[in-house]
C-alpha cells in the first residue's frame, strides 16, 4: 500500500521551496515557470523549437562519454537528439548512491517525462552528473538500516573534482561486501580503476536501465567548447555576477537566509595537478596574462553557474531539484537572462518514507507520522510514555472538567476569586507536567525493553541521526522492504500517475 500526499505539505512552511510549492504565481519574479504541467507547456512554448544542431552536437558527445565507460547508451539518446522534450535532473556522483533522495530524485524526473509522454509529448530523463563537484566528505558513504556503512576512502588530492577519482579493485571489493549485507544483489565491475564518473553511470544503468535514463557528464572538452560564450565571460567580467548580486538583494528582502554568495568570477580552474581552485584564487596566484593559457575544459562552473551550463546544453523543458537546489535555482532567473538561456520548469523533487512492520507500530505507539518533522529516539520514547499515561485522554478530560468546575464556583465568590483561581490552576498544571515527567520516568523504568526498542526503530529507521529517512538511509535498503527496486519504481509510477504537482510518498511493508 502506497500513500501519496502533496509535498507542500511536508516542506518546512516559509521555506523558498515551501512557498514555490505552494504559490508560485507570486513568486514570478524569482522565476517565471511554475513545478507542474501548466508550468512545463508554458516554458515548451516560450523557448520555443529545440536548437537541434545544439542537441545533435551534445548527444554526440553523449555518445562518446558512454563509450569511454564502456556502456552502449539507451534510446533515450536517439530521442534526445531527435529533440526530444527533456526533464533533467542532476547531483553529486554519490559513492554508492549516497541517501535515499539520489533515487527519488532521478525517479521524479522519469515520471514526470513519463507524463509528458502520456500527453503526446516526446519527452526523456537526462541525469546531470555533477562530477566536478569537489567536497568529497559529502559523497563517500552510504548508509544502511542499523548502522551498516559503506565507506569510500580512496587515495585522493584534496580539492580534486571527485568524478575524476579512481575507482579500483577495493573500492569494488568493498561495495560488494556492503551490499551483501542488506541483501541487495548487485552487478559487479572488472575494467578496473575507472573514475568514479564511470562508476556512477554503471550504477545509475544498474538501477535505471530499464527506465531508458540518458547520463551526461558536463566535465566534457566538448561540451565546455560548445559553451565558451557562456564560461569564457566570466574572466572579461560579463559573467553572471550583476545578476546573482540584484538576486541577492530580492532573495535577502523575501527570506531570511541567501543560499549563493555573489562571486564576481563563478569559475573554478581544474589545474593539471588534479585541484579545483577558485578562479578569483588562482588569478591571485598567477595572474590575469595566464588566462588564455587555460583551455575550455579547464573552466569548472560553481553551483550557480554550472545551472546556466546545464540548461544551455540540455535545453530542457523541466528541471527537477531537491529543496535546497530550488531555493537557489530561485536566484537565477537574471542569470538565465543575462545568457539567453531559456528557463525550464522549475520543480521540487518527489520524496518518500518507507514503513517496514516495527516501524509502523512504533509510530502509532509515539503518535508520530512521515508527514511531521524528523525525532530524536529520545522524544520518540518520551512521545510513547506520554501516550501510554494519558490513555485515551481520562486525565486530561477530568483535570480540564474539573478546572471549569472551580472557575464557575469561583465566580460565585466575592471579591478576585476568579483570577486567584486561574493562577492557582496555572500552578497546578505546572505541577501536573512535573508529575508527568516523574510518571514518564518510572513507565521507561519499568518497561525499558519496549523504551529501548522504540529508540533502536526510531534511530535505525525511521528518523536517523535525527534526520529525516531520506536524508540518511540508502534507497537500496529501503526499497529491499517493498519487494526491490523494479517492484518500488512499479508502485512509485501507478501512485503518481497524472499527479500535477510535487508529492510525498509512504510506503507501507503490505504494499
Amino acid at each position: 500500500m502506497v500513500h501519496s500526499h502533496p509535498q507542500r505539505d511536508i516542506l518546512p512552511a516559509g521555506s523558498p521551496a515551501s512557498d514555490w510549492c505552494t504559490h508560485p504565481e507570486t513568486l514570478q519574479a524569482f522565476w517565471p515557470f511554475a513545478g507542474n504541467t501548466t508550468g512545463i507547456a508554458a516554458a515548451i512554448a516560450a523557448r520555443g523549437s529545440v536548437d537541434l544542431q545544439r542537441r545533435k552536437h551534445t548527444a554526440d558527445c553523449i555518445r562518446d562519454q558512454y563509450a569511454k565507460a564502456g556502456i552502449s547508451p539507451p534510446q533515450a539518446l536517439t530521442d534526445f537528439a531527435e529533440g526530444a522534450e527533456v526533464v533533467s535532473v542532476g547531483h553529486q556522483l554519490q559513492a554508492g548512491g549516497g541517501p535515499a533522495f539520489f533515487h527519488y530524485k532521478i525517479l521524479s524526473a522519469l515520471r514526470w517525462a513519463a507524463q509528458l509522454r502520456a500527453a503526446g509529448t516526446p519527452a526523456v530523463a537526462v541525469f546531470w552528473m555533477a562530477s566536478e563537484d569537489h567536497d568529497f566528505e559529502e559523497i563517500a558513504r552510504t548508509h544502511a538500516p542499523g548502522g551498516p556503512i559503506f565507506e569510500w576512502t580512496p587515495e585522493r588530492l584534496d580539492e580534486a573534482s571527485v568524478g575524476r577519482i579512481a575507482w579500483d579493485a577495493d573500492a569494488e571489493n568493498d561495495w560488494q561486501a556492503w551490499c551483501q549485507s542488506i541483501l541487495q544483489s548487485t552487478g559487479a565491475i572488472d575494467d578496473l580503476p575507472m573514475p568514479l564518473a564511470h562508476r556512477v553511470r554503471h550504477w545509475l544503468e544498474e538501477w535505471f536501465g530499464q527506465e531508458n535514463l540518458l547520463v551526461i557528464d558536463g566535465d566534457d572538452p566538448e561540451l565546455k567548447a560548445s559553451a565558451r560564450g557562456i564560461l569564457g565571460r566570466e574572466w572579461s567580467g560579463d559573467g553572471i555576477a550583476d545578476a546573482l548580486r540584484s538576486a541577492h538583494a530580492a532573495y535577502a528582502s523575501k527570506w531570511s537566509s541567501v543560499p549563493l554568495n555573489v562571486q564576481a568570477n563563478n569559475l573554478f580552474v581544474l589545474e593539471e595537478n588534479g585541484r579545483r581552485t577558485r578562479a578569483d584564487r588562482w588569478l591571485a596566484a598567477h595572474g590575469a596574462e595566464d588566462v588564455h593559457q587555460l583551455r575550455p575544459e579547464q573552466w569548472s562552473p560553481n553551483a550557480a553557474l554550472r545551472s546556466v551550463y546545464q540548461e544551455y546544453v540540455l535545453q530542457s523543458a523541466a528541471f527537477v531539484g531537491g529543496p535546497s537546489e530550488v531555493g537557489y535555482w530561485l536566484m537565477l532567473a537574471e542569470a538565465f537572462r543575462h545568457h539567453g538561456v531559456a528557463h525550464p520548469a522549475l520543480l521540487v523533487r518527489d520524496g518518500a518514507f518507507v514503513h517496514n512492520e516495527h516501524s509502523l507500530r512504533a509510530a502509532e505507539a509515539c503518535g508520530w507520522t512521515p508527514q511531521q518533522p524528523a525525532l530524536t529516539g529520545d522524544a520518540a520514547v518520551a512521545a510513547w510514555a506520554d501516550n501510554l499515561l494519558r490513555g485515551n485522554g481520562e486525565l486530561d478530560r477530568a483535570f480540564e472538567a474539573w478546572s471549569e468546575a472551580l472557575i464557575a464556583h469561583a465566580q460565585g465568590v466575592p471579591g478576585d476569586a476568579v483570577p486567584t483561581t486561574r493562577a492557582a490552576l496555572t500552578k497546578m498544571e505546572k505541577e501536573l507536567l512535573h508529575v508527568r515527567k516523574k510518571w514518564r520516568k518510572l513507565v521507561r523504568q519499568q518497561r525499558a525493553e519496549e523504551a529501548e526498542s522504540m529508540r533502536k526503530v526510531v534511530e535505525d529507521w525511521m528518523c536517523p541521526r535525527g534526520q529525516g529517512q531520506e536524508r540518511q538511509l540508502s534507497a537500496l535498503a529501503l526499497m529491499e522492504t517493498v519487494g526491490g527496486g523494479t517492484a518500488f519504481i512499479e508502485k512509485w509510477y501507478k501512485e503518481l500517475e497524472g499527479a500535477n504537482e510535487p508529492q510525498f510518498l509512504v510506503f507501507h511493508p503490505d504494499s
